[in-house]
């Protein structure tokens, strides 16, 4: 027979709890028995007393870090014996009569809305508790109370209560009046608004909890208890500081530009900045910004006055009343303000003041426009005081907002004939809820993926698998002069494609082809050869103005064309190529010609020049009034060839580091250009007139066609930067 099992009636506790009971109860009496271990095999007990545990106590290698002994024995040094190891917290509890406490660092603690210190407790001396944070405002209310108002002033505490909502919006609006009138006088300080809220909220509330329930109370007598007014809030009126002085936005074309205003020398947003969306940045004219805001304008013409040379400084002083003057008479919109300050100036005294006089650069930053590019989202994607810099780097992100426009009548693609009526010169599209202005214009598709022209929607891997690769298609510019040059390619392919019958024909009858090849080969095939002489063909017989926009006037100049005697300008066209294809060959002929090393610098800025000279379809996009020059632009090259042989490397190097500067800064600004899709008529200009330059440098006895020198370059290039 098994005995019977027992069943417990009461759990056995674990022997560490029973332990730390036992322990606890002894502790009691022996609170000046404790010890905190503070250095290797020492404890520092009550009173400041040093002590060590007995080497034959079981703890002895344990060294726990708090302990209490039986008893503190002093032999060869003072040791504990008959010792177990405790908590602090065992001791504070049991010695609350006993310890002392001290609070530090009183701050305000946002996650808990309250006012929070650092507690110590010691026992005898001996800290138990070194750092604890504790609720201070049971501690010392008042100076909680003091604490809790202030974090509501910074905006450490952040109600979700109306009052809060709109002082701060009150806040906020006085220093947009200060940062408008760049003033630091306006907005109350800090204390003020401490009184404010110290003389409303009473004694004895010093956190989020119970300040939100006395609110509750309270507005229910008074909802407007908190609600400060611009009384409270400003040191004296700011009548001065008006709408008209200084806006909230401009309105620049059909595009409002919201404005912001910061005062913070030295900040990159100091002053007013222009907010853009990206796809509005290239149809916003930076002359338009040069003017700010009428409540900065004044200090602006000041500055720019000051910033004369001294030999013109001295005709316009004092220059604030000067500056008076020409703020009464000009007035935004009247085109650049460099040229329109000028023009008011040379007037005003009867001399001549050149727009270049002025040294913008000299300003402080607060007296240029700051931009910032936004997206659709509003995420800034750039910002900057330099518009044009900004159009550079942002040129493809812009493209790719224009492309992202499908309009259904004016994106096309396989057009064969006029069949899609009249062209507008601009039509208005809605984008974001801005009205932007874009242009209509037909697009040879295969030059215009070649040359990454980018109209809107003309993306080469967009382009239907249908579209051929002579195709025309119909689209969307974002400027006029992007507009007009893709409308004259789009022509001429669409009067190629319906004049295919004739064009075969001139293939096969203009003369002089065969030696013209043997030129061209280091150029392009015969094939580029013929259609660019074809190219050239059309344009002379059918578009000497290129801006048809009617399906009558096209026919017009489609049969007019046609009556022409087509063979005879092909030909002239062919001649025209023969001479400049004979004058390149003459020199490639001499760029063969084996050369010393000094001479490489010349013979690489000569290949450079010809690679700009003669691309593939110069022909084609070269008008006519420099076409014409250039064979004689071949033979400045072939004589400037000739005298590194008779005169010198030298005197070539000198010339030259006198031409760099322009073609450097040319080939800068028109790859920039071309990254933007944008096309500027005075670069254009620039870029020929270095041309004419390299005559007068290399071969005078040629002459030029215009009047040129550096100084007109100077002149020109300043004209091409103003346009941004």
């Amino acid at each position: 027979m098994q005995p019977r099992k027992v069943k417990p009636t009461q759990r056995t506790r674990p022997a560490s709890a029973r332990n730390d009971a036992i322990h606890r109860a002894i502790l009691s009496g022996l609170l000046g028995n404790i010890g905190h271990k503070t250095d290797p095999h020492e404890y520092t007990g009550a009173r400041g007393t040093k002590f060590a545990i007995f080497p034959g106590s079981a703890l002895f290698k344990a060294e726990p870090q708090w302990v209490m002994a039986a008893e503190i024995v002093e032999t060869s040094r003072l040791y504990a014996r008959t010792v177990a190891a405790i908590q602090p917290e065992w001791a504070e509890r049991l010695a609350e009569h006993l310890v002392k406490r001290t609070w530090s660092d009183p701050h305000w603690n946002p996650q808990t809305a309250h006012v929070v210190a650092y507690e110590k407790v010691t026992l005898y001396g001996l800290p138990l508790i070194a750092r604890r944070p504790v609720h201070y405002g049971p501690i010392d209310p008042r100076l909680s109370r003091e604490i809790f108002i202030k974090a509501l002033v910074d905006g450490d505490y952040q109600p979700d209560a109306p009052f809060y909502r709109h002082n701060l919006r009150l806040i906020e609006e006085i220093e947009r009046l200060e940062a408008k009138s760049r003033q630091r006088n306006l907005l109350v300080d800090a204390q003020v608004r401490f009184d404010f809220y110290d003389a409303r909220i009473p004694a004895g509330i010093h956190n989020g909890p119970a300040f939100e329930k006395w609110r509750a109370q309270a507005e229910r007598h008074d909802p407007r208890i908190l609600f400060m007014s611009r009384r409270d809030l400003m040191l004296h009126a700011a009548g001065d500081i008006t709408q008209e002085m200084f806006p909230d936005a401009i309105v620049v074309g059909s595009i409002n530009v919201p404005l912001e205003y910061h005062l913070e020398p030295g900040h990159p947003a100091d002053g007013v900045t222009a907010v853009i969306p990206i796809a509005a940045l290239s149809q916003v004219p930076a002359s338009r910004f040069e003017w700010l805001v009428p409540g900065l304008l004044r200090e602006k013409i000041t500055a720019l006055i000051k910033s004369l040379p001294k030999p013109l400084r001295v005709h316009f002083v004092p220059a604030p009343d000067v500056a008076e003057g020409a703020f009464a008479a000009l007035k935004p919109g009247d085109g650049s303000l460099l040229e329109a300050l000028a023009m008011y100036l040379s007037r005003l005294k009867g001399i001549t003041v050149a727009p270049s006089a002025f040294d913008p650069g000299s300003l402080l930053d607060h007296l240029h426009m700051n931009f910032r590019i936004v997206d659709d989202a509003g995420k800034v994607l750039a910002s900057g005081r330099d518009l044009a810099a900004l159009r550079r780097q942002l040129g493809l992100k812009i493209q790719s907002q224009f492309e992202q426009v499908r309009h259904p009548l004016y994106h096309r693609d396989n057009i064969t004939r006029w069949d899609f009526g009249d062209l507008p010169e601009s039509i208005c599209i809605q984008r974001h809820g801005m009205t932007l202005t874009a242009y209509p214009a037909l697009v040879d598709l295969a030059a215009a993926a070649a040359a990454d022209a980018r109209p809107i929607g003309a993306r080469a891997a967009d382009a239907p698998k249908t579209a051929t690769a002579n195709g025309v298609g119909l689209r969307l510019f974002d400027s006029p002069e992007s507009a007009r040059a893709a409308h004259a390619a789009g022509l001429r392919r669409l009067l190629m494609l319906e004049l295919r019958d004739e064009i075969a024909c001139l293939n096969t009858r203009i003369a002089g082809l065969q030696e013209m090849y043997l030129h061209y080969a280091t150029l392009g095939s015969p094939q580029e050869l013929r259609d660019d002489i074809i190219g050239k063909t059309i344009q002379r017989a059918f578009l000497h103005d290129t801006n048809v926009r009617t399906a009558m006037e096209y026919e017009l100049r489609k049969e007019a064309g046609r009556r022409h005697r087509l063979l005879e300008i092909a030909q002239e066209v062919a001649d025209m190529a023969a001479r400049i294809l004979a004058a390149y060959h003459n020199v490639a002929l001499a760029l063969a010609r084996p050369v010393i090393a000094a001479w490489q610098p010349a013979i690489a800025d000569v290949r450079e020049q010809l690679a700009h000279l003669l691309p593939r379809g110069f022909l084609t996009n070269t008008p006519d009034q420099w076409l014409a020059h250039f064979p004689r632009y071949l033979k400045a090259i072939e004589l400037r060839l000739g005298k590194l042989i008779t005169t010198g490397h030298s005197k070539d190097a000198a010339k030259m580091a006198e031409l760099q500067p322009f073609w450097r800064s040319y080939l800068q600004r028109q790859a920039a250009a071309s990254s933007e899709g944008l096309i500027d008529p005075e670069l254009t200009q620039f870029r020929w007139m270095i041309e004419e330059f390299r005559v007068s440098l290399f071969a005078q006895e040629l002459k030029t066609s215009i009047p040129i020198s550096a100084k007109r370059l100077e002149r020109q290039w300043q004209i091409v930067q103003r346009r941004g």
